[in-house]
C-alpha cells in the first residue's frame, strides 16, 4: 500500500497556538529584578574599591577612558541598530533583520558592552570580575529562558531562524553582508525613542566615574576645571532623562 503524501505543516499564528504557559524559577526572577542588580554591586565598588591609574600613567589613564567610552558607544550603536532595523516587527514576530542576522540577542550584547566600557573607565582590577561575571551569568539565564518562550510562541518561525547558525552573543561575521542588506528601511524615530534613556544613563555613568576618579586622585580644587565639564554633562543627561519621563507620563493614555 502506498502511503498518502505528507501534508505540509502550516505555521500557526500566536493566537492559534493558545496562551503561553507561565514560566517560573530563577530565570523569571532574574529577568524581573535585573535592573536592581547594579545597585549592590555599585555599593560594593564605592565602599571597597577605588579607581586606578594604570601604572601611574596619565596617558594610559586617558587611553582607558577613551577605550571605555568607545565600548559604550559600540554597545549603544548595536542596541539602536537592533531597534531601528526591525521597526516593522514589533512584538508580533521574530526579529531577523540587521544585527539579528549576526547574533540572537544584540540588545543584551549591547548592554554588556556598555557595562564593560564603564568598568574599563573605573579600571580597578577587582571591578572586572565583580561586575562582568554576575552580568554574564544573568544574561545567560535570561536569554535561555527567553529563547524557550520564543520557541513556544513562534514555533517554526523561530526554529528556522535558529537553524541559520546565528550565535547567541558572539557575532557571526560571515553574515555581515546580510546584516547590512537588511538594515534598511531604518526607523531613526523608533531607535531614538527606545534608546535615548539608555544613552542618558551611560553618559551619566561616565560623567559620575570621571568626577569620582578625578576628585579621588587629584583633589576637588585641582581637578575642578575638568570636574565642572563633567558636571555639565551629568546635568544635561539628567534633564534629558527627566524630560523624557515627564513626556511619557503626559502622553500615556488614561
Amino acid at each position: 500500500m502506498i502511503s498518502p503524501p505528507a501534508q505540509p505543516q502550516i505555521p500557526l499564528s500566536p493566537e492559534a497556538r493558545g496562551p503561553i504557559p507561565a514560566q517560573g524559577g530563577v530565570g523569571i526572577w532574574l529577568r524581573r529584578y535585573r535592573r536592581y542588580l547594579p545597585i549592590p554591586l555599585c555599593l560594593i565598588a564605592v565602599i571597597w574599591l577605588r579607581p586606578v591609574t594604570p601604572w601611574g600613567s596619565p596617558f594610559l589613564d586617558t587611553f582607558t577612558d577613551v577605550l571605555g567610552v568607545g565600548l559604550c558607544l559600540l554597545g549603544q550603536s548595536l542596541r539602536a541598530w537592533a531597534w531601528g532595523s526591525n521597526a516593522d516587527v514589533g512584538k508580533a514576530g521574530v526579529r531577523t533583520r540587521g544585527p539579528y542576522t549576526l547574533m540572537r540577542h544584540p540588545l543584551y550584547a549591547g548592554n554588556f558592552l556598555i557595562l564593560s566600557g564603564l568598568v574599563v573607565i573605573f579600571n580597578n582590577p577587582l571591578a572586572y570580575p565583580l561586575f562582568l561575571i554576575p552580568f554574564a551569568y544573568l544574561y545567560h539565564v535570561i536569554t535561555d529562558m527567553e529563547e524557550q518562550r520564543m520557541s513556544r510562541r513562534f514555533g517554526t518561525d523561530y526554529s528556522e531562524y535558529r537553524v541559520n547558525d546565528v550565535p547567541r552573543f558572539w557575532p557571526a561575521l560571515g553574515h555581515r553582508q546580510a546584516a547590512l542588506n537588511t538594515t534598511l528601511p531604518f526607523s531613526w524615530k523608533l531607535a531614538w525613542r527606545k534608546e535615548c534613556e539608555s544613552c542618558c544613563g551611560w553618559l551619566a555613568g561616565v560623567a559620575t566615574l570621571e568626577i569620582y576618579e578625578g576628585v579621588f586622585i587629584y583633589g576637588w580644587t585641582q581637578n575642578w576645571p575638568y570636574t565642572r565639564n563633567w558636571i555639565v554633562l551629568l546635568g544635561l543627561a539628567g534633564v534629558t532623562a527627566f524630560s523624557l519621563w515627564v513626556q511619557k507620563i503626559l502622553t500615556r493614555p488614561l
